[in-house]
């Protein structure tokens, strides 16, 4: 890669950015904003959307393809794409198929790959990645033993962990972009917040690991992230009108409305957990009774368990002793296995959240209702209890033109939804 062409870019760039202005890195092409415009950083500006634009699409584009994207000439754009071409950024690929005349060459990136490093942050589990724009993942660790705690020692803990992570990823600092960070519990996005956990601190904790890593971060809650990336590479992707119900531990949900993801006024949406659904009886985390929460999810699971074996009902399933409980994974893994109190329990829960989901499908009129989450895994116990309880409180014609999918993502879809939030802040995937 040319180093003037990364200066020039750096130069008009970097007004605010993270990085020192004599580096190289990638990054700082794109963390940026305009206030003048002239002849040069006009080019610059150009052949950054030709970058962005060969990014977004994937699997290269033409020149006439890039005219009509950036509404320029063709003699304009051959000669931008010949300069690229010059410094580096680009390489002919292939050639497009076409009914007549000569066939167009497919330029791609040359030697340029974009990195972010994911993080998610949930209950009992830390995850870090490092994820490229296509949002595949090079690199992937988790820590089972984690516990998130609102303490500076845990702080630390999450510190020490992305630090090594990155280290072992073997993927220099150069390249990468930014973090993404998804993290449990109510989030601000705007302004980079997290309420519920590491709230201690005088900045917000994005900005603070920002400044400690010397990269941007972009933070969300963690069911918003795996909301982003079933609206990118997954069973979203194709509709503008879409409900993502994480189900694991707890019970979250992302809302996609007009084809975007929906943190609204405060970063509060999606609190379907805190709906007033649930058992009257049972009082909440967050100190009112009834929310759904307390009936649907991992937590809720492993405490129905547990009161149903002290009642001395049985199961395949073996007490580990030592004071240590039985976690919802291995209930919803014998529930799979054939496991009878197993399976009541989880189709129990199935048809509780599936009533509540009727009433959300009526005030909504989404397209597309994706189970995603630990429970995804058990879909074929969970959807005729889910689609009974749907249609007992769901109107006839927007049910009738909602599909219920389950996510294929797994355990990786919080983590590359929260790398896509770099990747999207840079206009390097398709909004």
């Amino acid at each position: 890669m040319s180093c003037n062409i990364l200066n020039s870019f750096i130069n008009l760039y970097c007004q605010n950015c993270f990085c020192q202005k004599n580096t190289l890195r990638m990054k700082a092409i794109f963390n940026s904003s305009f206030t003048k415009v002239n002849k040069e950083n006009r080019k610059t500006q150009q052949k950054l959307s030709i970058i962005r634009a060969i990014a977004q699409s994937g699997s290269g584009i033409t020149v006439p393809e890039i005219c009509k994207m950036l509404k320029i000439s063709a003699p304009t754009g051959f000669k931008l794409v010949n300069e690229l071409q010059t410094e580096g950024f680009l390489g002919i690929v292939g050639k497009k198929e076409t009914h007549n005349g000569r066939k167009p060459a497919i330029y791609d990136l040359k030697n340029v790959r974009f990195y972010a490093i994911s993080v998610e942050i949930l209950l009992k589990r830390i995850s870090v990645g490092i994820i490229d724009s296509q949002l595949d993942t090079v690199y992937c660790k988790n820590n089972t033993e984690f516990v998130l705690e609102n303490t500076a020692d845990c702080l630390k803990e999450v510190e020490k962990y992305i630090t090594a992570c990155v280290r072992d990823s073997g993927i220099s600092k150069d390249h990468i972009l930014g973090m993404g960070m998804g993290i449990t519990g109510r989030v601000m996005q705007d302004t980079g917040e997290s309420l519920t956990y590491f709230n201690f601190m005088d900045l917000p904790l994005g900005k603070y690991f920002s400044k400690l890593f010397d990269i941007p971060v972009f933070i969300n809650n963690d069911t918003r992230c795996f909301g982003q990336a079933e609206k990118i590479i997954g069973k979203a992707k194709h509709v503008n009108h879409a409900i993502v119900i994480n189900l694991s531990r707890g019970l979250g949900t992302s809302l996609i409305i007009d084809n975007r993801i929906v943190n609204g006024g405060n970063g509060f949406a999606g609190e379907m957990g805190h709906m007033q659904f649930g058992n009257r009886e049972n009082m909440c985390i967050c100190g009112k009774k009834g929310c759904l929460g307390n009936d649907v999810g991992g937590y809720a699971l492993e405490e129905k368990f547990m009161d149903c074996i002290s009642r001395g009902e049985k199961s395949i399933i073996q007490h580990p002793g030592h004071g240590r409980q039985i976690r919802y994974d291995g209930i919803l893994q014998a529930a799979l296995e054939g496991d009878e109190l197993s399976i009541r329990l989880v189709q129990e829960m199935g048809f509780k959240l599936g009533n509540a989901l009727g009433n959300i499908i009526n005030l909504l009129n989404p397209e597309l209702v994706i189970i995603a989450g630990k429970f995804a895994s058990a879909k074929d116990i969970l959807l005729d209890p889910l689609k009974s309880g749907i249609t007992s409180s769901a109107l006839i014609n927007p049910l009738r033109h909602c599909h219920i999918a389950f996510s294929e993502l797994g355990h990786m879809g919080g983590l590359k939804g929260a790398g896509a939030l770099v990747f999207e802040y840079f206009e390097l995937i398709k909004q």
